[in-house]
């Protein structure tokens, strides 16, 4: 498969390349220069695949190579990724199951395989990844009678979200892609406002994979909305200062099964207690995030489908944070997890 940019969608690059590097030479996001699409016959013979199976012919078709599933097991063990039911039609998509405790580690992991030269996993390895992984998930929801579900995750860089959106957009049965925000709200202010300003700071939190001032992953969906031009014009006003504005069509397309939610620091202090006592799950902050983004989109349109909340850290990755929330020593939170 080869690949181009979000600035320049006629010189095309090696799948190799997209893997080392993480933009390209014109400052761009990779992307592939054709973009997968399963059919309905694809996708049910993918669901029905062992989880690792799913994740290896994934990716597979982005970077073609040959991994089986004994390739998959192999570098992030036999049950990398697991599903915990909540309440309500909520369950946890646990993807930090080695010996890091991190998503991170199972990216490293399986980019290894993927190609020996790869040191740190460029931003589309890190994306490919996740995509794979959406379709592991689906295939166990598919074993549980699950047919399909919202996705909620963390927004940050807008990685995740666009993850959700290429899978969805390729044929997996995802619902709405709920994007959470704390106080670093500009994707909030742009989806539900119709403006982003670029001069926007950072206002560090104890969630920083949750602190992006203006998400660096948004430029691939301007990019699908929007085309080349719009993402001149977004990268123009980015580099001035200014406001982004895109039009009322363009805003209307990026909207499109897309929700964003603003949750307090404060109030992920309190959701990660809550859950705990009441549901006996202990989340991360950017897990609660999640919670209280999916809580308030339930609130906000009435709808209870299953929903899938992308875990991507251990509580353990931020056990002082967890343990304040608790009001007990970290040993005592340790003996929870």
């Amino acid at each position: 498969m080869l690949y181009v940019t979000t600035r320049n969608n006629r010189d095309a690059f090696t799948a190799q390349r997209a893997l080392l590097e993480n933009r390209g030479p014109d400052g761009g996001l990779y992307l592939p220069f054709h973009m997968p699409h399963f059919s309905g016959e694809d996708i049910q013979r993918l669901l029905e695949k062992p989880f690792n199976g799913c994740v290896a012919e994934v990716l597979n078709v982005l970077f073609r190579t040959e991994l089986t599933n004994w390739d998959v097991d192999f570098s992030v063990g036999r049950f990398p990724v697991r599903l915990q039911t909540l309440h309500h039609r909520i369950l946890i998509g646990e993807t930090w199951h080695n010996p890091d405790w991190s998503f991170d580690c199972l990216v490293s992991n399986l980019t290894l395989r993927l190609s020996s030269e790869v040191q740190t996993p460029g931003d589309w390895a890190r994306i490919g990844v996740r995509i794979a992984v959406l379709f592991g998930i689906f295939g166990q929801l598919r074993q549980s009678g699950i047919e399909t579900a919202d996705i909620s995750v963390v927004s940050g860089n807008f990685s995740a979200p666009m993850s959700a959106w290429y899978a969805r957009s390729w044929g997996l049965p995802i619902g709405n892609i709920l994007c959470c925000c704390n106080e670093n709200k500009s994707l909030w202010d742009l989806l539900c406002h119709g403006q982003l300003r670029a001069d926007t700071i950072a206002v560090p939190t104890m969630i920083p994979e949750a602190d992006a001032a203006v998400p660096e992953d948004l430029e691939r969906l301007i990019f699908e909305c929007g085309g080349t031009l719009e993402v001149e014009r977004y990268l123009e006003v980015c580099r001035s200062g200014g406001v982004y504005t895109p039009s009322e069509s363009l805003l209307k397309r990026l909207r499109e099964g897309v929700h964003v939610s603003v949750i307090s620091t404060e109030r992920v202090k309190h959701i990660i207690p809550s859950v705990f006592r009441t549901h006996g799950y202990l989340f991360d902050p950017a897990g609660a995030l999640a919670y209280g983004g999916l809580m308030d989109y339930r609130a906000k349109t009435g709808q209870t489908h299953h929903a899938v909340i992308l875990s991507e850290k251990s509580p353990l990755k931020s056990l002082k944070s967890v343990a304040e929330c608790l009001g007990v020593s970290e040993q005592e939170a340790m003996q929870w997890i």
